[in-house]
């Protein structure tokens, strides 16, 4: 065991092993795999491992003009209702920052001025192997004409206060969303007097 200077105990053991590879599904966007594991314990067992755009990270982007935030309106299938979140898509390529731009022209229409890495964060280290960048996008002045429709219906830009009124009556769900905002309080972008 060890220990930092918070005085936090770390456990140091053996995490779980893949002892064989079993994919069992793969199509344009994910691959998933059943693979051979050796616990800790020195079982034996399975563990499921979701990998998103063939191991490519992902993106999310809070998009800023001024005081106001871009959200988009997007059908998401697995819940079967639409939403309102900030851009974001799968890695076009190992680029995050040419992903992060070519989607936030699919989703709002434009190229940002500038784009600013905040953070790598991992949505769902239990089942999936993936990462997403999150950006600053920076932008003079709103896009509102998004060039992929069969993806997003809308966009709106509001401001700061009315975003974080939404999330805090948690009109706001969607994940990406919730950690962008987090990040931009957490690092001074946005105060709560906002």
């Amino acid at each position: 065991m060890s220990s930092d200077s918070t005085g936090s105990i770390e456990r140091r053991e053996a995490g779980i092993v893949r002892t064989a590879e079993q994919k069992v599904y793969q199509n344009t966007f994910v691959t998933v795999f059943n693979d051979d594991v050796r616990f800790p314990d020195g079982q034996s067992g399975h563990y499921v491992r979701v990998v998103e755009a063939e191991g490519r990270p992902g993106v999310a982007m809070l998009a800023v003009c001024g005081e106001q935030v871009a959200l988009v309106r997007t059908y998401r299938y697995t819940l079967q209702c639409w939403e309102w979140g900030i851009p974001r898509g799968f890695g076009h390529d190992c680029d995050p920052a040419r992903s992060a731009r070519a989607e936030l022209v699919e989703e709002l229409g434009a190229h940002p001025e500038q784009l600013d890495l905040l953070t790598t964060m991992t949505p769902n280290s239990g089942i999936l192997a993936t990462s997403v960048s999150v950006f600053l996008a920076h932008y003079s002045d709103t896009p509102t004409a998004p060039l992929d429709l069969r993806e997003v219906s809308a966009v709106r830009w509001l401001s700061w206060r009315q975003l974080l009124d939404e999330v805090a009556a948690g009109q706001i769900t969607d994940g990406f969303t919730l950690a962008a905002v987090g990040i931009a309080v957490a690092r001074g972008i946005v105060t709560p007097e906002h």
